[in-house]
């Protein structure tokens, strides 16, 4: 949602006579100023209270603007909260004052459990509306007491928007300031995501390194950037220096879908009415370059790349965990145009809402309704490899553009790959990758890349004067390995099953290849022994 709506809304409310309205924000200063204009503007009294400085009014100059800030007459005897509210009952409503005034308070949250507290502000609630007073709640999270819940309106406080931004950009530069017009939107750019505050910081930064004068600039704001969202502990920014081509072997289907669709971020394409691409879900056998291919999405189409870590949304404090994802979903909706990758998304969204009072299921159920509603173009790559575990809300159209099943890759596949990894560790002349082909047969992605590497050990201790790897090392490498597809070849057949009606296949050509379930040693056949987690259906 646009910050002008958020603050329209918060206008017309007041307007209305809400009584009890609850902002989700960690920036408080900004948005105190906000809600302080909305109020100078319409000629509403405006008042803040603090656990620390007691009760504060707000005064005006006569066109609006800030003029300063001085103590309440009812400071001294409002240092409580319960002897706020009791003022404002008491003093001001049931007195017959009809001026309109609004109070703010910080981090009140601390205090709804307090005795008589839920009391005095459901009273409040109910007599409020008809002496045009309004109490704004300002707290980091969403946190009240169930018996409230019908009489506080929430709303939730977006990060900065361009505009804003610019703003913070310009007084930190000064007056008299000539930044280049392309620079400073560059600058604006690299800031999309932060609070008021951390880019406040990071253009002070910027000033102090480069003044404003080269893109120098833009990296040190963007530098900033990413440790600031590492700090968050929930979403990681992550550098990709990879690219679909050159680094993924075989899905040739994906690749062609996922070229054609980042045609939509041009200027041309939105004019024509092209919708930006909300996401794929990439499912299938692990190893097999889900991941890798996540990552360099966000390369090929130069977009910034946000990885979600489900596990570290949930906090054992009641209300966090709801809005740590809103936190996360809110930032990258800030960074947008941006890929956020969530990687085994179906361990993440394990609903056990009977186990942990319904918090697993609200987080989910808020990360779905984003998927389905949101605007900004912000593209989902979820990777799973459980189909039991992924709820079906999440498999139908409209969460996700397209299910691609991305399996065990094909013989020439696997030659792809080989030259891909021997390529990278500058190695490959003279290498019979038919041969090589032929042997690694049900190899994923990971296997193929730890048996060149194994490969290339094995060429430095037979001549570590001149290492080179040779046929017969990948194949003395490729004879040590045991696929993981043959340790549970029930559940990759399950799990192909399943995908041939209900997914699209990353590669143009079916991997038809059998998978055996035994091995040959000394010339006899081994049946590959099973732990009981690969014996069980839950593995994919």
């Amino acid at each position: 949602m646009a910050q002008t709506t958020v603050y329209d809304e918060i206008r017309s409310m007041l307007r209305a006579n809400f009584p009890l309205i609850y902002l989700a924000t960690t920036e408080y200063n900004r948005t105190m100023q906000k809600v302080r204009s909305i109020c100078f503007a319409e000629n509403c009294k405006f008042n803040t209270w603090d656990s620390v400085e007691s009760l504060k009014t707000h005064v005006s100059f006569p066109g609006g603007r800030l003029k300063e800030i001085v103590d309440h007459p009812a400071a001294q005897e409002t240092k409580d909260p319960l002897a706020l509210l009791e003022y404002i009952l008491f003093g001001m409503v049931r007195d017959g004052d009809k001026s309109p005034e609004v109070f703010v308070l910080e981090d009140f949250h601390k205090f709804f459990t307090q005795r008589q507290v839920p009391e005095m502000l459901r009273k409040l609630s109910l007599e409020m509306k008809d002496s045009n007073k309004h109490i704004v709640f300002i707290s980091p999270f969403t946190q009240f007491p169930v018996e409230l819940d019908k009489y506080i309106t929430l709303k939730a406080i977006p990060l900065p928007d361009k505009t804003d931004l610019e703003l913070r950009l310009n007084a930190v530069a000064g007056p008299g300031a000539n930044i280049n017009p392309d620079l400073k939107k560059y600058l604006v750019n690299s800031a999309m995501g932060l609070t008021d505050t951390e880019a406040d910081l990071a253009f002070r930064l910027a000033k102090e390194k480069d003044g404003f004068r080269s893109m120098d600039a833009v990296q040190v704001i963007s530098s900033e950037k990413e440790q600031i969202i590492r700090k968050s502990g929930i979403l990681d920014y992550i550098k990709v220096d990879a690219s679909l081509e050159k680094s993924v072997g075989g899905l040739d289907t994906l690749k062609t879908w996922l070229k054609r669709r980042s045609k939509a971020f041009e200027i041309k394409a939105k004019e024509f009415g092209l919708q930006e691409p909300k996401g794929i879900l990439l499912l299938g056998v692990p190893g097999c370059g889900k991941s890798l291919t996540a990552k360099c999405i966000a390369a090929e189409w130069k977009q910034p790349l946000l990885k979600l870590d489900i596990g570290k949304v949930f906090s054992m404090y009641v209300g966090s965990s709801e809005n740590n994802i809103r936190d996360a979903l809110t930032t990258a909706e800030a960074v947008a145009p941006c890929v956020l990758w969530i990687d085994e998304i179906e361990k993440g969204l394990a609903t056990q809402g009977e186990n942990d009072g319904g918090t697993s299921t609200r987080v989910f159920s808020t990360i779905l309704t984003w998927m389905q509603e949101k605007t900004k173009p912000v593209f989902v790559v979820a990777t799973a490899n459980n189909i039991k575990s992924l709820p079906p809300e999440l498999l139908r159209k409209g969460r996700f553009d397209e299910i691609f099943f991305v399996d065990l890759p094909t013989r020439e596949e696997r030659k792809n790959i080989f030259k891909i990894h021997l390529a990278k560790n500058h190695q490959g002349q003279g290498i019979d990758l038919e041969q090589i082909a032929d042997r690694t047969k049900s190899f994923n992605g990971a296997e193929i890349e730890e048996t060149v590497k194994e490969a290339m050990f094995i060429a430095y201790v037979n001549n570590p004067n001149a290492p080179a790897v040779t046929t017969r090392d990948l194949m003395e490498a490729a004879s040590n390995v045991i696929p993981l597809a043959q340790t549970m070849k029930t559940q990759i057949d399950g799990l192909r099953g399943w995908a041939k009606v209900r997914a699209r296949l990353a590669s143009s050509t079916e991997n038809t290849e059998t998978v055996e379930d035994s091995i040959s040693l000394d010339g006899k056949s081994y049946r590959i022994p099973q732990t009981r987690s690969e014996k069980s259906e839950d593995i994919f």
